[in-house]
């Protein structure tokens, strides 16, 4: 049985932020939040984007915007130390508007260098969420602003969070899957089936759907689903066994397997380790 990891998990309307030690690798996986990387400590790691490498270590960060499909590679030198954001559109949106930045947020580049002001903001944000100290204190929010000023500050020009990322064009067929799929993500349907549905042959249903969504029908159901679990995980005392009967599988190994790869830590420690804050 695989050792569980030091994890600190603070949910909230901004999203997600953890602090994670670990050496596992995760599945391909995409979502549709922004997700930025930060290494603390440890060994390099590595995620990977198509068919790019993406070395993280103490002198990069990784931002992913929303719907990028990626993974990350098992360690071969020991585990790492990352502090993960998974920020929600909407939340940064309003505070990219509040400092003018208007029309939506786009990274401009997957890898970046990590500058000064960026490392000593994550280190602050990852001893906040390790000591529990976001629960608390009228000025709760402020270690994580300010590393969204840091980030915003030293990878953001203004020409690039003036484009918005959400412009693809739309087929009624997806928006027809699309609709299916959020009603039925919960019962694991099958993409052959969706494709079937909307008339279209199951090879031109993904080009479609990933032309139009940016991602696998497979990414945009596995995404829904792990939400869900997630939020059961953290809001209600249904037990591991439900969440998973509740989610289609046939058994509740299957769901931990599903979820770790996915989180790098088991549903059980995900639930141990989330506090939410306001």
């Amino acid at each position: 049985m695989h050792q569980e990891s030091p994890i600190w998990i603070v949910t909230g309307d901004f999203g997600r932020a953890t602090v994670n030690v670990t050496d596992r690798a995760l599945v391909e996986h995409a979502h549709h939040q922004f997700n930025m990387l930060f290494m603390l400590d440890g060994a390099e790691t590595v995620f990977r984007s198509g068919d790019t490498d993406l070395p993280l270590d103490g002198s990069t960060v990784i931002l992913f915007n929303p719907w990028v499909p990626h993974l990350k590679l098992a360690n071969a030198a020991g585990p790492t130390t990352i502090l993960s954001l998974v920020i929600e559109p909407d939340w940064i949106d309003r505070v990219l508007e509040a400092r003018g930045l208007r029309n939506g947020l786009s990274f401009p580049r997957i890898r970046e260098g990590m500058t000064t002001g960026v490392r000593l903001a994550a280190q602050r944000l990852a001893g906040a969420i390790s000591r529990g100290l976001l629960d608390n204190g009228a000025d709760r929010e402020r270690p994580l602003m300010d590393l969204i000023d840091a980030v915003v500050d030293a990878y953001i020009v203004p020409e690039a969070a003036n484009v918005s990322s959400l412009g693809r064009p739309i087929d009624f067929r997806i928006r027809k899957a699309l609709a299916y799929i959020h009603d039925h993500a919960l019962e694991n349907p099958r993409v052959d089936g969706i494709a079937r549905m909307v008339g279209l042959s199951r090879s031109h249903f993904f080009e479609q759907f990933r032309r139009c969504v940016g991602v696998s029908p497979r990414h945009y159901i596995d995404h829904i689903r792990m939400r869900a679990a997630m939020h059961w995980l953290s809001t209600s005392e249904r037990t591991l066994v439900e969440v998973a009967d509740e989610l289609g599988f046939g058994a509740h190994s299957n769901f931990t397997r599903f979820f770790a790869q996915h989180m790098a830590v088991s549903p059980s420690e995900y639930r141990r380790q989330t506090y939410a804050v306001a």
